[in-house]
């Protein structure tokens, strides 16, 4: 068992849960969210899913994510906004997403199941899983002009979702700038996945020379650090760093909010696998 697994920009910490149960998922689908490369990334770093780690630590600066990782600490609460969500499935949807996004930007904390529940139509209902900001996107289903991935109106497919959720041992804290590490124990793994450089939608940002700092901190501490980018990031590597890329392996739909294709890993340890043909070294893309 993995002592910590840290994830520095968490997101909807894709890996986390697959790391704690072979088929977990993030309930809600956002921009950038590594649930289709969750399998791969975890198998470079030499893990499994279902391995499971003794603790994790998120580090997530927006608001309404961070109410969706409460969600995966607190089974009860995760069944409260479930429920809660279902209470709103005879209502149209489209009005319903006027409605409560009307309520304002999400609050965390204090952390309240009625704002999970919110935080997750909103976000689902919205542009490209945007959020809140790109305007409204699917919240009625597939049939009716928009869709969830499924016929299902969002109200009714996000309680089937929340309910399966495991529970974790997290702490969770909004900013990984902040986090001064202590030595860290063997074994220690820090994932970071941090805004994408020359992509644009990412509402918080973390510049390139931030993620060094972070990566370098995280790595003197004792960890094993890996990074998700769109490209090898060269100031590690030329440190001695390693780089694999990982987009032939992507499992489920492909991404669409860049054009952007690849995915790449930089690691400050060795892989433990990479894929058997680095797509695209045959293809002049580098």
């Amino acid at each position: 068992m993995t002592p910590l697994f840290i994830e520095l920009c968490a997101g909807t910490a894709a890996l986390s849960l697959r790391l704690h149960h072979p088929r977990a998922r993030p309930p809600v689908s956002r921009m950038g969210a590594k649930t289709g490369y969750a399998d791969t990334i975890l198998r470079v770093l030499g893990l499994r899913p279902g391995g499971r780690a003794a603790r994790y630590l998120w580090c997530e600066p927006d608001a309404g994510v961070r109410l969706l990782l409460e969600a995966y600490r607190s089974k009860e609460l995760a069944t409260a906004a479930a429920d809660i969500i279902r209470v709103w499935k005879d209502e149209d949807p489209r009005a319903l997403w006027e409605r409560l996004r009307a309520e304002g930007p999400a609050v965390c904390p204090p952390v309240d199941p009625r704002e999970v529940a919110r935080w997750a139509f909103v976000h689902q209902g919205s542009f490209q899983y945007r959020g809140v900001d790109a305007g409204i996107g699917r919240p009625q289903g597939r049939n009716s002009g928009g869709g969830f991935g499924s016929v299902a109106p969002v109200t009714e497919m996000l309680p089937r979702l929340f309910a399966p959720l495991p529970t974790l041992p997290a702490t969770i804290t909004d900013d990984a700038r902040k986090v001064d590490p202590p030595q860290l124990p063997a074994g220690t793994v820090a994932y970071m996945d941090p805004p994408y450089l020359n992509t644009t939608g990412y509402q918080h940002d973390l510049g390139r020379p931030e993620v060094i700092q972070l990566a370098e901190r995280w790595q003197a501490a004792g960890a094993q650090v890996c990074i998700s980018e769109a490209e090898p990031i060269p100031e590690l590597t030329a440190q001695g760093w390693h780089a694999v890329r990982i987009d032939g392996e992507r499992k489920g739909q492909k991404r669409t909010f860049s054009k952007q294709q690849a995915e790449w890993l930089t690691l400050s340890h060795p892989p433990a696998w990479k894929p058997s043909v680095q797509m695209g070294l045959f293809r002049g893309e580098e």
